[in-house]
């Protein structure tokens, strides 16, 4: 990273001293041995369209602070529009185009959900990403990187084929990597939940010594277990929540009460911890409390009770006693 913000400096640099209005031949011949280098010749691509950039961007208040903090910089000439200004003045085209890069940097677009809510954010690669309730990604797309971080909650991404620049999510210190594929990815404390639905995915975890897994689709990884490792999933059931569904296979009542809770304000509670291990069968709604509360009733030995704005599980057999 370090070696890549140098070089784009440099090419910051490069650009400054070629829009003077005197370009030595030397200069000249120095930035043809310079821009030989493949990675010198896309940083310089890069600062030429950060400079294009610019003028569409003239209008962001950000951006017109940079360029008039590079006027000032500039003594004994003549203030215009800042982005006039800056055509005519190189220092100052290197100045700017370091500050974009640093404003691309700091203006990375977020998105979230709030509870209850599912959203699909559509990619400017191709990509999409449907976001789960009570989840946040910030986006970093470029030239050269397609990146995710998943600061919160879950996500389904569908990721457009793209070789050259391979599709990262990051939960925490889990990677995920892939080029075309569909898989979804849920931040848990310490870790992620992956699911892989179409192509392949590599995934690391950087606290673990052997934390390196490929998965193929139908396979999960769930790395926050004692001992990681690859398994089979029933897809369609692990993602149901895109749909709006919940689908629970013999889950255990309070693992259930606790995925229902992170989809409405209305809480299900459990007023007796035995009751935590009866499994849970069924299809649910996601957000819908009353239904699943009911269902609860009608299917196992409990009762469902009203109190300060929250749905009590009970014991049955308690309550007849």
């Amino acid at each position: 990273m370090v070696d890549s913000d140098k070089r784009q400096q440099e090419a910051a640099a490069w650009f400054s001293r070629l829009n003077q209005r005197r370009v030595s031949t030397d200069d000249v011949h120095a930035f043809a041995a310079w821009r030989r280098n493949p990675a010198n010749a896309a940083a310089y691509a890069k600062a030429e369209r950060l400079w294009d950039a610019a003028g569409a961007l003239a209008s962001d208040p950000a951006i017109e602070r940079m360029t008039e903090d590079a006027g000032r910089r500039q003594p004994g000439r003549r203030r215009s529009r800042p982005l006039g200004y800056l055509a005519a003045a190189g220092v100052g085209a290197a100045v700017v185009i370091c500050a974009l890069v640093g404003w691309s940097v700091l203006h990375t677009p977020t998105y979230r959900t709030e509870i209850g809510e599912r959203r699909t954010i559509n990619l400017s690669d191709g990509s999409s990403v449907t976001l789960d309730t009570a989840s946040r990604i910030a986006v970093r797309i470029s030239g050269d990187r397609r990146s995710i971080d998943l600061i919160e909650g879950q996500a389904l991404f569908d990721v457009a084929s793209d070789p050259s620049r391979p599709f990262t999510v990051i939960a925490g210190a889990v990677e995920i990597r892939a080029l075309g594929t569909r898989f979804h990815v849920r931040r848990l404390d310490g870790g992620a939940r992956v699911i892989l639905a179409e192509g392949r995915v590599a995934v690391t975890d950087e606290r673990t010594v052997d934390g390196d897994w490929t998965l193929s689709p139908g396979q999960q990884l769930v790395t926050t277990r004692p001992t990681p490792a690859v398994e089979t999933v029933d897809v369609p059931a692990a993602t149901s929540w895109t749909t709006g569904r919940l689908t629970f296979e013999e889950l255990p009542l309070r693992e259930a009460v606790a995925e229902m809770n992170r989809y409405s304000r209305v809480q299900l509670v459990l007023d007796a911890s035995r009751l935590g291990d009866i499994p849970v069968s069924g299809a649910f709604n996601a957000g819908d409390m009353e239904g699943f509360a009911a269902a609860l009733a009608d299917l196992y030995p409990v009762t469902v009770s009203r109190a300060d704005g929250r749905l009590i599980i009970s014991d049955r057999a308690a309550g007849a006693s």
